[in-house]
């Protein structure tokens, strides 16, 4: 009987020390899952930050290219109409030249 006792007492002495594992377990893991959620929350709040920024920052840019969009334009306005003035000036120039050429030039009224 009292080996039976002494194995008895060993069994329960196990399963003290089992449920006690399991509770330190369950513990653990709880405040595992606690902290985990809380990183994960803190994670996404900085993430939306971070999105909520390039946002800002590709609206910004849309912006500016529109504004190059419309420099460039003008700069191609300004540089065919600066050609045009250069190619009636030349072609002004080539008159007089060619004028300033003939053996007899014309009376200048007409």
């Amino acid at each position: 009987m009292e080996r039976g006792n002494a194995h008895m007492e060993r069994g329960n002495e196990e399963m003290r020390l089992t449920r006690e594992f399991m509770a330190d377990n369950r513990t653990f893991t709880e405040q595992m899952i606690m902290r985990v959620d809380r990183m994960t929350r803190d994670n996404a709040k900085t993430m939306d930050r971070m999105a909520a920024g390039m946002d800002r920052m590709a609206e910004r840019m849309d912006r500016m290219a529109d504004r190059l969009a419309r420099g460039t334009a003008e700069l191609e306005r300004q540089g065919a109409e600066q050609r045009e003035e250069n190619r009636a000036g030349r072609e002004a120039l080539f008159a007089l030249i060619d004028r300033m050429n003939r053996p007899n030039p014309p009376d200048a009224r007409g």
